[in-house]
């Protein structure tokens, strides 16, 4: 797909996409929570009630303002120099409540739960575990207090979209799952190719003396044993015949019909069909190559990974040594003389979580993969660790399984601001 066609699809998501459904509504989290009780109350539709960009009740803490009767919860988020942590304060008729037992259950994307069993700290109720981001779940509350029950749920998403998957799959989204893998340590390397010097073969008459025939020209690609011309002997005026020791093509021909041999060669065939790939290897890099390590080879578009073969000194005074892997050229698409690059794989990690590194996009302060569940995909800002040019170790934020979006995730990033700035005008 070309990149107009990206950015048109990217332009209509926000058309046919929807941060989080309800009804068919946008639920902003900034409603009044619903809320219920086992003393005669029940569950009211909040959007019966309220417009969609009404503000939530606020708490003189800042939190959420939850009420059922005369029994009151604020509740609050608190993050100031400490991890995420819920806070609570718990009021009957205005007053504060020494006992009672208060959980918050959160649902995930995906079917993950985190509960929070909160205890009494001076003036606040305190959560038992960290809010881990992004704060993107379905909230549900309950309180015990003089023996009566009373429940609270909502919706409170962030960093979330709504995507047909038929949309997904003409704006280019591709997916993998994330798991366990193998991680590659890698060095650069740079050098060019040469021919191996077993693969050149330099043609002269065994015998002075006139030539009578020439079978080669430049170019020609050879066979061993075949005649590439006919010598007259100079002493014994027999003709013998010059045969191609090897495989290959005809580099160079100076010999016509008629001309007088001397020492000098007149053909140079060459074996292309594989050639030596020389890497440089400076003083700070030595003690990491060896030979038998296996490099990646990187020739124009085309891709070969072989073995070190050997470590040999650079030419004189040269602050290098020559580090020599085999590159096949069956299709003769390279020639001696091209530049390569390298990647010597100096360490293989088995690591328990890896993503591939097309996937990062910045959100806010985070970096974040967005995973996938059915239709919806959400951010998970992660810590990350260990790296090649390819693969990034998860330390923390996804969990094994979890399938992300790897190709055109900028795109779902576009989507979710676009969706957000909508939201808030």
């Amino acid at each position: 797909m070309n990149i107009f066609l990206k950015l048109f699809f990217s332009t209509t998501l926000l058309l046919l996409t929807t941060l989080v459904f309800s009804g068919g509504q946008i639920v902003s989290g900034g409603q009044l929570a619903h809320a219920s009780s086992d003393h005669g109350h029940h569950d009211h539709d909040e959007h019966d009630h309220h417009d969609d960009h009404e503000e939530e009740a606020k708490g003189p803490h800042g939190g959420r303002l939850l009420q059922d009767g005369d029994v009151t919860v604020e509740l609050a988020i608190y993050e100031r120099g400490i991890p995420p942590e819920y806070r609570a304060w718990i009021t009957h008729d205005g007053e504060p409540v020494e006992q009672a037992e208060l959980t918050v259950l959160l649902t995930r994307l995906g079917g993950r739960e985190d509960r929070f069993v909160f205890s009494r700290l001076e003036d606040y109720w305190r959560g038992d575990g960290v809010v881990e981001e992004p704060h993107s779940f379905d909230v549900a509350i309950e309180l015990t207090y003089q023996g009566e029950t009373h429940r609270w749920q909502w919706e409170s998403y962030e960093g979330r979209v709504q995507i047909a998957a038929g949309i997904a799959e003409e704006a280019g989204v591709r997916t993998a799952i994330a798991g366990p893998g193998i991680l590659e340590q890698l060095i650069p390397l740079y050098g060019r190719l040469v021919t191996p010097p077993h693969q050149t073969a330099r043609l002269r008459a065994r015998f002075p003396g006139v030539v009578t025939a020439v079978n080669a020209t430049v170019g020609d690609a050879v066979t061993r044993g075949d005649v590439l011309a006919l010598i007259e002997s100079n002493e014994s005026l027999q003709t013998y015949s010059l045969r191609a020791p090897l495989d290959g093509v005809v580099q160079s021909r100076a010999v016509n019909v008629g001309e007088v041999t001397g020492g000098e060669p007149l053909f140079v065939v060459m074996d292309i069909r594989q050639l030596w790939a020389e890497f440089k290897v400076f003083p700070d890099q030595r003690h990491s190559i060896k030979t038998g390590q296996d490099i990646h080879i990187r020739h124009g578009d085309h891709r070969h990974t072989s073995p070190i073969l050997s470590i040999n000194p650079g030419p004189d005074e040269k602050p290098y040594v020559l580090a020599r892997a085999a590159l096949p050229n069956i299709d003769q698409h390279a020639v001696a003389g091209d530049l390569v690059q390298g990647a010597a794989v100096i360490e293989n990690l088995e690591l328990p979580l890896l993503v591939d590194k097309r996937a990062l996009q910045s959100f806010r302060d985070w970096t974040v993969v967005f995973i996938q569940v059915g239709d919806i995909y959400e951010i998970r800002p992660l810590t990350l660790g260990r790296s090649n040019n390819q693969f990034v170790e998860v330390l923390e934020g996804l969990q094994t399984g979890d399938r992300y979006v790897v190709e055109n995730s900028y795109l779902i990033k576009a989507d979710i601001e676009k969706s957000a700035a909508a939201h808030d005008h």
